[in-house]
């Protein structure tokens, strides 16, 4: 597993918002709820290394406003990624091994997902942002189907890191692929998924613009040129989710 060299280096930024959802506790992971319980169609929104970061909690409240009940996991159970670790330069080795692969997180998702279920949710896409993004497309699979027991059926993958040929080999599902200047040329990749069945409803848009995380926790959301792109970025999955989870 291989990440963005600005995933490594950069940190997040400071920020200061309320946010307007709500969270839980089960099997001792907390979980943060956005949007409408009664919303029939259902987002696990899969963060970046910094975990509950103001501005991952504000795009999430924007999605719940949009018509989703939207879900977040905390995948790295109130220890994420901070300033310090990043500066030090050792969490790298031991995030690999121990927290990033999908197998150290596949039952938070599958937990995260029946929450969903139970509350009424028919159907199910999630959106990844950085480091997150390699979750949304593990779970993006037909193993992952069985596992889980039902399909994601659409995924947002947004300045992700991470990523390998063989994720969009294996994608069941269409795919929003929204990277920046930092993320490598996804071009060939891509267009394995865009040659699938449901390859065309998936979309693929560089915001060259950009650094990895702009999105999320290092994206300083008070610059204009900054969250015009975040709000772009955020109306483009929400038309996305509109389109392939409503069908």
């Amino acid at each position: 597993m291989s990440f963005v060299s600005a995933c490594c280096n950069t940190p997040p930024v400071e920020a200061d918002y309320k946010p307007a959802g709500e969270t839980s506790t089960k099997d001792n992971v907390e979980y943060y709820f956005a949007g409408e319980k009664g919303n029939k169609i259902g987002i696990v929104f899969c963060y970046d290394i910094f975990g509950f970061h103001p501005n991952s909690l504000q795009v999430a409240d924007i999605l719940g406003r949009s018509g989703f009940r939207v879900i977040m996991p905390d995948f790295l159970r109130g220890d994420p990624i901070t300033a310090e670790k990043m500066s030090s330069g050792t969490w790298i080795p031991e995030f690999k091994a121990n927290r990033a692969a999908w197998e150290h997180n596949k039952d938070i998702f599958r937990t995260a997902v029946e929450i969903l279920r139970t509350e009424g949710v028919e159907s199910v896409g999630a959106v990844g942002f950085c480091w997150g993004a390699k979750l949304v497309m593990s779970a993006l699979t037909e193993e992952s189907e069985k596992f889980l027991g039902t399909s994601v059926k659409s995924g947002v993958l947004i300045h992700p890191s991470a990523l390998e040929k063989k994720d969009f080999e294996n994608a069941a599902g269409p795919i929003l692929l929204l990277p920046t200047k930092d993320e490598p040329d996804f071009t060939e990749s891509f267009a394995i998924a865009k040659a699938k069945p449901f390859g065309e409803t998936s979309y693929m848009e560089r915001f060259d613009s950009q650094i990895h995380g702009f999105c999320a926790a290092r994206g300083d959301f008070s610059k204009p040129e900054v969250s015009g792109d975040v709000n772009r970025a955020i109306q483009m999955t929400v038309g996305f989710f509109k389109k392939t989870l409503l069908a």
